[in-house]
């Protein structure tokens, strides 16, 4: 299966945790605008990326906070994609897993889903808690 067709066929499996078409489509341009970005990680770019202007930054930011979906029914329907594979490994009978738990700092705090992190470190001349993105498990 060719690799586009097979991002494709996940995307789709993902269309029941949205309960608007809007949504679902917005999910459609953010996993596309992901996967081909070459530039610095954020919205612009995954937009830039699949070919929509800056026009429509604000559009993208909204579909963060749409009741629409939730990211507990968007997980629960990855989880289900994940377990419906024959090579998925296991531990004691539970799915593993792996992820990497980075945190990247931001400056401003109207961003989406911006929280406050602990940073653990030995390095003193690092601040104990920043404002930024954890993108992990």
């Amino acid at each position: 299966m060719h690799p586009k067709e097979r991002v494709e066929q996940i995307i789709k499996s993902l269309r029941p945790a949205f309960s608007r078409e809007a949504a679902f489509e917005w999910l459609v341009i953010m996993v596309w605008g992901i996967l081909l970005c070459n530039r610095a990680q954020a919205i612009t770019s995954y937009l830039n990326a699949v070919g929509l202007s800056e026009y429509y930054h604000d559009h993208a930011l909204h579909w963060f906070h749409a009741k629409s979906w939730s990211a507990k029914t968007l997980s629960f329907r990855w989880h289900q994609w994940l377990s419906s594979h024959n090579n998925v490994k296991r531990l004691k009978g539970q799915p593993v897993y792996v992820g990497d738990g980075i945190k990247v700092p931001k400056e401003r705090r109207k961003m989406p889903l911006v929280t406050k992190l602990h940073q653990e470190s030995d390095n003193v001349t690092k601040p104990e808690w920043i404002r930024g993105h954890y993108l992990g498990l």
